[in-house]
């Protein structure tokens, strides 16, 4: 009987941790996707105005990016929690943080001054 509980409690965590492998999976691909889209219009703008382009276009997907970490931080804050997973509570914390320092760094990125006068 234990070990089938046992059994039943690793395929719950493989189930689990293969839809968050799927999900972050999906994200990167997204992003790749928006970057690819986005460099065409760095790539076609004026001589001085590429590199201001670029500049946004980096502090915005850092944002961007910033922003979907720290969502899928609460997502695993929420499943630990509601398993009463200390270690994943702790982790997704952290991830959250880690997705504030990134979105802080867009923000950073967008207010420099890269004009070359």
């Amino acid at each position: 009987m234990r070990e089938n509980m046992l059994s039943v409690r690793k395929n719950k965590e493989a189930a689990r941790k293969t839809a968050a492998e799927k999900a972050i999976r999906i994200v990167a691909s997204t992003a790749v996707l928006m970057c690819t889209a986005f460099a065409v219009n760095v790539f076609a703008a004026g001589g001085g105005d590429a590199i201001t382009t670029a500049k946004n276009l980096l502090s915005k997907a850092a944002t961007a990016g910033g922003g979907l970490w720290a969502v899928w931080g609460l997502v695993t804050l929420g499943m630990s929690i509601k398993d009463s997973n200390g270690p994943g509570i702790g982790n997704a914390i952290w991830q959250i943080l880690g997705g504030a320092i990134i979105i802080a760094a867009g923000a950073a990125i967008g207010a420099l001054d890269l004009t070359m006068a």
